[in-house]
């Protein structure tokens, strides 16, 4: 069932929760050593110009410009806190696009990093006004939080994980990729939901009660489910067929 959260803190802490459940996702992954440097690198015949180290890469990138936002902004203590992805500033560790080593080092600094920078925020952080640039060509910008930001930057990053597992299962044939690598969050829960539904549900043969140890009462309920079950569209449709 579905709750939602009650305080700000308590939003941040599940928006930060989910968004390292996202990055460990790579972590995960790398760590495993299903992918080595080769298929990293492989270039897809199916979306042009891509590679999986490309989409880690740009994954990796969305989540520094927010965090170096935030830090440069809490260092000024003051003015707008202003986020622009389109900046297109050069990623600070080399080879992150090449090297599957490099990009589990730089997905387990950016984890820690993103966990540092709101540990104390206790709610803070996730409601702070931010300006959004974005090129239109034109520099516009727009009104956002940092929640919102960092919710974007998971679903960006589930997003190109999918992607990435296109290229590295369906292209390149890799095997131990997890299945929930590039799973949204949601799907996820109603994944579960439904495992939960189905483990709820009662087997029909466990409703089903003999006839001949069953009391006039059950025989009687039987004979109604019975009827209800035969006069269903279902079974008007079967019969109609028949």
């Amino acid at each position: 069932m579905v709750r939602t959260a009650s305080t700000w803190q308590e939003a941040e802490e599940n928006i930060v929760s989910c968004t390292a459940q996202i990055l460990d996702q790579a972590i995960e992954i790398l760590r495993s050593g299903a992918i080595d440097d080769a298929s990293y690198t492989f270039s897809s015949r199916v979306i042009a110009g891509s590679t999986p180290g490309k989409h880690f890469r740009h994954v990796l990138d969305h989540l520094r410009i927010l965090l170096d936002s935030i830090e440069a902004w809490q260092i000024r203590a003051s003015g707008v806190l202003r986020v622009d992805y389109d900046s297109r500033i050069s990623s600070k560790v080399a080879h992150i696009e090449t090297s599957a080593a490099a990009s589990l080092r730089e997905f387990e600094r950016t984890n820690s990093r993103l966990h540092r920078i709101f540990a104390a925020s206790k709610g803070e952080l996730y409601t702070q006004p931010l300006r959004l640039c974005a090129t239109t060509p034109f520099v516009v910008e727009m009104d956002s939080t940092v929640g919102r930001e960092l919710w974007f930057c998971g679903l960006h990053a589930i997003h190109h994980y999918a992607l990435a597992r296109v290229m590295l299962v369906q292209e390149r044939g890799l095997e131990g990729i997890d299945d929930q690598f590039g799973v949204a969050p949601s799907t996820l829960v109603h994944r579960e939901w439904r495992r939960e539904s189905i483990r709820a549900e009662p087997a029909e043969d466990a409703l089903q009660v003999p006839a001949t140890t069953a009391t006039p009462t059950q025989r009687h309920r039987q004979a109604s489910a019975d009827q209800r079950q035969h006069s269903s569209p279902r079974h008007a449709s079967l019969r109609s067929k028949l």
